[in-house]
């Protein structure tokens, strides 16, 4: 087998795994666990939360390759500010500084809830590439749009 079909079959698989993840995330629904992670609003470490959202869960999705983050709306006016279709949402490995971003696909478009009005105590969720490769145990850095959650832990 040639070194392009090769990455083309790889790139297809990866493909396939991003959108069965997809497909089953948008199945399963938006399940909650009722906000484990504190919150912090702004730039700044620690800084306290004039809360938009609360994150519920972060857990590695789609055997490793994606992370799966779930935030329950808390102040729907500000979550709609902060969390609009044009923001870019990143979570950062922070023993590494990778960041990983959320996928785009032609089929399916951003892996993330934009579309519509965010409902206070409704559970949203983002994907994320896993392109720093790290596990469950791992903590991470969470920035969605002005909102940045510090040293969230990986399921």
């Amino acid at each position: 087998m040639s070194g392009h079909r090769g990455n083309q079959m790889a790139a297809t698989s990866v493909a396939a795994i991003v959108a069965m993840a997809a497909t089953l995330l948008c199945l399963v629904g938006c399940a909650s666990t009722g906000g484990k992670f504190a919150a912090s609003a702004g730039k700044g470490a620690g800084a306290s939360a004039g809360a938009a959202l609360t994150i519920d869960s972060l857990h590695m999705s789609a055997a490793g390759t994606l992370i799966d983050l779930r935030y329950r709306v808390v102040d729907a006016e500000r979550a709609g500010r902060v969390l609009g279709p044009k923001i870019r949402p990143r979570l950062i490995d922070e023993a590494s500084g990778i960041e990983m971003a959320v996928p785009n696909t032609a089929k399916l478009g951003s892996l993330r809830q934009t579309q519509g009005t965010q409902r206070e105590g409704r559970t949203y969720f983002v994907l994320f590439v896993n392109s720093a490769r790290i596990g469950p145990g791992s903590r991470v850095t969470a920035e969605l749009g002005e909102l940045r959650f510090q040293h969230l832990l990986v399921e």
